[in-house]
This record gives C-alpha cells, sequence and structure tokens, in this order.
C-alpha cells in the first residue's frame, strides 16, 4: 500500500459520505459492475442507484463521515469500513441516523472504483457508536 492510494480512498469515501446540492456525492465512483446492498438486502445496480436517488420520494439533507474503522490495501483491491451521519426523507418517513458502511474498491490501471458496498440499518445519533 502507498501512501498515495490510501490518501485517495479516503479522498473516496470521505466524497462518498457527502452531500452536493442534495445528491450524495461518490456515484460517479461506482464501477459499472458494483452492486450496493441497502439495509434491506436488496442489492442496487449504478443504473438502479440513480433511479432511487432521483426520485421525488427521495431527499437526503446531509450527510457526514464520522469515522474510517478500517481501510485495508492489498495490491489491486482495497476495503473499508467506516461510519456515517446522515438526515434524509425516504417515501414520507424522516430518518436521522447514523449507518456503517463497508466499500470494496478495485484499481483500474490508475483509478480506484468501487466494486461493492453495503450499508446498515440506521442508529439513532444519541445512541452508542459501535465500536471497532
Amino acid at each position: 500500500m502507498t501512501s498515495t492510494d490510501k490518501d485517495t480512498i479516503t479522498s473516496l469515501i470521505r466524497d462518498m459520505a457527502s452531500v452536493d446540492n442534495g445528491v450524495p456525492g461518490g456515484r460517479q465512483h461506482m464501477h459499472e459492475s458494483c452492486l450496493f446492498v441497502r439495509p434491506s438486502g436488496n442489492p442496487l445496480t449504478p443504473k438502479q442507484w440513480d433511479e432511487m436517488m432521483n426520485r421525488d420520494d427521495v431527499s437526503i439533507t446531509s450527510s457526514k463521515l464520522v469515522s474510517i474503522n478500517r481501510l485495508e490495501i492489498i495490491g489491486e483491491m482495497a476495503f473499508a469500513c467506516y461510519i456515517t451521519h446522515g438526515t434524509f426523507s425516504y417515501k414520507g418517513t424522516e430518518n436521522d441516523d447514523i449507518a456503517v458502511l463497508t466499500s470494496i474498491f478495485r484499481k483500474f490501471g490508475d483509478v480506484w472504483k468501487i466494486v461493492h458496498g453495503q450499508r446498515s440499518t440506521g442508529r439513532s445519533p444519541s445512541d452508542p457508536l459501535p465500536e471497532f
């Protein structure tokens, strides 16, 4: 692992945890073969992700990175576990939650892309954070 790769992936995670004009950052970091597993267990392709995020019944107010709990890079593959705090509305239900996410990255040439992601069910910000 080079410090450049670690810095690059850390920057990608920060971007994925951010919101720009109500749209979560990081979609551009997904490889076209990426699968993102929602808390329900249902996977989304990048196309399905775009469709979900562009629906009228999805509104993201804020999102920020709380911590990166683990980041390991092994050759051209990497995985990270991190925590975010987001506020959003989904189908009329307001959410203010802390979620644990796992992302698997693969390096394509000089570019790191997410090839798999998974999000936990959110917990209240008043609940203790998970310990890693």
